[in-house]
């Protein structure tokens, strides 16, 4: 009778914590896809095209752009074109540097066989200013044509807590 009650305490207790821990999370993916890029090859053709429905105009957000490269990746930066279409078809580009490796070669992010993935961020603590579809369209800006070695571009945007 006792080991039934330590047990039912143990296991309460972990019930507990791990409830604790998901009730703490700070941060919630509000849009997450990925752009699958045939062959590794990315053509500047070919528009990473990603359209979010964004209802929630109060909450900060994080926007963030995901990569997955070779390692034989010949540059330690990616230059792409942001076009933003916003819910009333107004539209703005920018020009976004991404930083994949240090100045030795060493590449950022976590690898697994010769893929490495990195997250980088874009935007911090955004808050869109009018509720509807956000178009996001992004097109690679280096001068190798099509870019070797580029598997995936992802974009994604995370809701962060007001207690950062």
């Amino acid at each position: 009778m006792k080991y039934k009650k330590k047990y039912s305490v143990v296991v309460g207790s972990i019930f507990l914590l791990i409830s604790l821990f998901y009730s703490c999370k700070k941060t919630s993916t509000v849009y997450s896809k990925y752009y699958y890029i045939e062959k590794e090859e990315w053509s500047s053709k070919d528009t990473a095209k990603f359209k979010v429905d964004i209802i929630d105009t109060i909450s900060l957000n994080d926007v963030n752009i995901k990569i997955r490269h070779g390692e034989l990746y010949p540059y330690s930066n990616l230059y792409v074109f942001l076009t933003t279409i916003y819910p009333d078809k107004s539209q703005k580009t920018d020009t976004i540097e991404l930083v994949l490796a240090n100045s030795k070669g060493e590449w950022y992010g976590s690898g697994l066989g010769d893929m490495y993935d990195i997250t980088l961020p874009i935007k911090k603590n955004v808050r869109f200013a009018k509720s509807g579809v956000y178009q996001f369209y992004f097109v690679h800006a280096m001068r190798q044509d099509p870019l070797p070695n580029i598997s995936e571009f992802g974009f994604e945007i995370i809701r962060v807590s007001k207690n950062r």
